[in-house]
């Protein structure tokens, strides 16, 4: 070819010297270009096997990327975590048989698929990638469904500010989503999840970063519907985040959320968003209990939601060794039966984790947690169903608030050991009757240990 003896030629004259060679150097130079001829040939057999690997797997990754009949393997990545706890509650609590249970169990699969796709000289997304899910199980129950399945495509027009999500993913809604799925294993506490709003919906997602990264936004059009591939009333679901990050130890973040119509004359509401373990759904579903509102009984409330509002703000302090998270919003119900099942609530958060080598050397890598948060009314006559695990209780709570206290001991970089200690304090509206609600709603303290996992 002729490429090739031209790169022949050239490092053959790159071996000679500047001036006239000697007669006793003609042996050394002609030992040098044999061997250079020998690497020549080396690149060109290693140029043939590329070219043969890539005839023989044409439908290979577009655009870049490794071709190949095994270059599956170098774009695939599984990994997972898994969380094993012993969690025991008093007589009423929603840990009293003090049992060890599955806690949280995932198994995630990322795939590039291609890199660096043009069109002609214009780049249409530096690179493509699928993420997968499967949900197993979540604050102990069997869930066997899909968490996140998308297709992100990066860097569209090689930019940093346009990035877009195809399929079901976590809302971008405050900081709270971010402690879900594959990153999980980050939440410093066993149970009961902080309330700032999380979910997964359907749809879409554009996100980027702006001014080098000192700003990002996320905006989601999603179904607006609990379940998935479930749309039975056409109403939808956006959302928009915009973050800064000032400086490098401070990070704000402020967001929004509409929801239109939710569920039918008859199919109870079940929203696409969660509030801590509390959905937005039709007033009185899930629980049998008697509810009550402004001192009276009241019976169940429509299918039907109008729609949801929630507004919300974050602030995150990341000081050495230590992290402050702040965060306060309000959501709003809006029942198509009315005033009487509209609902306006409050959620707020406090936490601090320290690392405990800030006292003592010694206790690295142990890390300290507290954590004071609430969701409710805070309305005497007005009240709502704040964890779904508390059935009995029923539409019955103006407020639930939790005080926590955790260590965690992480082992190498994939397991940690954790154990918690939490008061919750469960409010109830005026003129609630029932022993069996009183007694539901008392006695939430409750103490968890566990060993969590993730590769």
């Amino acid at each position: 070819m002729r490429i090739r003896s031209a790169a022949v030629a050239a490092l053959a004259m790159l071996a000679l010297p500047p001036a006239a060679a000697r007669a006793d150097d003609a042996d050394a130079r002609q030992q040098e270009i044999d061997q250079l001829r020998q690497e020549v040939g080396k690149l060109e057999q290693r140029i043939d096997d590329l070219e043969a690997a890539k005839a023989a797997n044409p439908g290979g990754s577009a655009g870049g990327g490794t071709g190949g009949p095994a270059s599956w393997a170098e774009r695939v990545r599984l990994s997972g975590s898994a969380n094993l706890a012993y969690l025991d509650g008093g007589e009423y609590n929603t840990f009293n048989h003090g049992s060890v249970k599955l806690y949280d169990t995932r198994i995630f699969i990322d795939a590039d698929l291609a890199r660096d796709t043009r069109i002609g000289d214009f780049t249409a997304f530096r690179d493509a990638g699928l993420a997968f899910e499967w949900n197993i199980y979540r604050v102990g129950y069997f869930q066997n469904n899909v968490g996140d399945l998308y297709v992100d495509l990066r860097g569209m027009g090689d930019t940093d500010w346009a990035n877009l999500q195809l399929g079901r993913f976590q809302i971008p809604f405050g900081e709270n989503y971010l402690r879900f799925g594959r990153s999980y294993y980050t939440d410093p506490f066993i149970a009961l999840s902080a309330p700032p709003p999380w979910f997964w919906d359907e749809g879409v997602k554009l996100w980027g970063k702006l001014l080098e990264g000192k700003a990002s936004y996320a905006f989601s059009w999603t179904d607006g519907d609990g379940a998935i591939n479930n749309l039975p009333n056409g109403g939808q679901q956006v959302s928009l985040k915009l973050a800064a990050d000032p400086f490098e130890w401070l990070h704000l973040s402020v967001s929004g959320l509409r929801s239109g119509t939710i569920g039918s004359d008859t199919t109870p509401a079940f929203a696409a968003v969660w509030l801590g373990e509390m959905i937005p759904r039709a007033f009185g579903a899930g629980s049998t209990a008697q509810s009550f509102a402004n001192g009276v009984p009241i019976p169940p409330g429509p299918n039907k939601l109008n729609g949801i509002s929630i507004l919300g703000g974050d602030a995150i302090f990341k000081l050495p060794d230590t992290r402050l998270w702040l965060s306060y919003g309000g959501a709003r119900i809006d029942s198509s039966g009315g005033s009487t099942y509209d609902r306006d609530l409050i959620y707020w958060l406090a936490e601090l984790v320290v690392q405990a080598h800030l006292v003592a050397p010694q206790l690295a890598p142990l890390y300290v947690a507290a954590r004071a948060s609430g969701l409710g009314t805070y309305d005497a006559n007005r009240g709502y169903l704040f964890d779904f695990r508390d059935s009995a209780v029923g539409y019955n709570m103006r407020a639930l608030n939790v005080y926590a206290l955790a260590l965690g001991y992480p082992i190498g970089d994939f397991m940690t050991l954790k154990a918690q200690y939490a008061f919750q304090r469960i409010a109830l509206v005026h003129g609630v009757i029932g022993e069996k609600i009183k007694d539901a709603a008392s006695n939430g303290n409750f103490f968890g240990m566990e060993v969590g996992v993730h590769f």
